[in-house]
């Protein structure tokens, strides 16, 4: 079974924006109670779009090192500490996106992803405590962002940075825009808890619920 993405694997890119498509698609379903919720349903598009599938990671990492000095003296050393394991966390997922899409093509699939396909290719790529990890990093640095959203301080202090953000980058879609649309959705939940427990619990039986099934596939076969 594959470990991990090699440096050197040519992802197919086509395939790696449908695969994210139909996660982001999967997501809407899975939880699609609380899309419907008024206290969760801009959250749920922001994690969706903005924090499980990410477009390009490389654009916004770059965008990130442009202005890291400017998060660093402006909003301080724990603000940035939170930014970079939300770098982690888009660095970590974008490694598995490129795993499962290499996992698809040797399966033979090019295009038009089937939910049997893809749950296979899940399990194949054999990085059941990393999905672990990615699930743990989700929730923290959920609860770490909704803690600092608290502070209206933090709101002028990205409206600044968003402006000055645009003199560094040409980005349409760089870290500090993102970020402006965390604090939104953030903002008006009052509790998180019930978020994140919910998705960490589908999201572990899902996980668990494929592990399960492929292992009693081998283990029969």
């Amino acid at each position: 079974m594959p470990k991990k993405a090699s440096a050197s694997s040519k992802i197919n890119l086509a395939l790696k924006r449908e695969l994210q498509d139909f996660q982001v698609n999967q997501l809407k379903r899975n939880f699609s109670d609380l899309y419907a919720s008024k206290d969760y349903g801009q959250l749920c598009e922001f994690f969706a779009q903005d924090i499980y599938a990410p477009r390009d990671f490389e654009e916004r990492n770059r965008s990130f090192e442009q202005i890291s000095s400017y998060f660093r003296n402006s909003l301080g050393e724990r603000f940035f500490h939170g930014l970079i394991r939300l770098l982690d966390l888009y660095e970590m997922s974008d490694g598995m996106d490129n795993l499962m899409v290499i996992t698809l093509e040797r399966m033979g699939v090019k295009k038009g992803i089937s939910q049997a396909q893809y749950d296979e290719a899940y399990y194949l790529c054999n990085n059941y405590d990393e999905r672990i990890e990615q699930l743990d990093l989700i929730v923290e640095c959920f609860h770490f962002t909704h803690s600092l959203c608290r502070y209206r301080l933090i709101g002028m202090i990205l409206k600044t940075a968003r402006l000055t953000s645009h003199m560094f980058s040409s980005s349409k879609d760089n870290i500090v825009d993102m970020l402006q649309r965390g604090y939104d959705a953030l903002r008006p939940v009052k509790d998180i808890q019930p978020f994140t427990d919910t998705i960490y619990d589908r999201e572990l039986k899902r996980l668990n619920r494929i592990y399960d099934f492929y292992s009693q596939q081998v283990a029969s076969s």
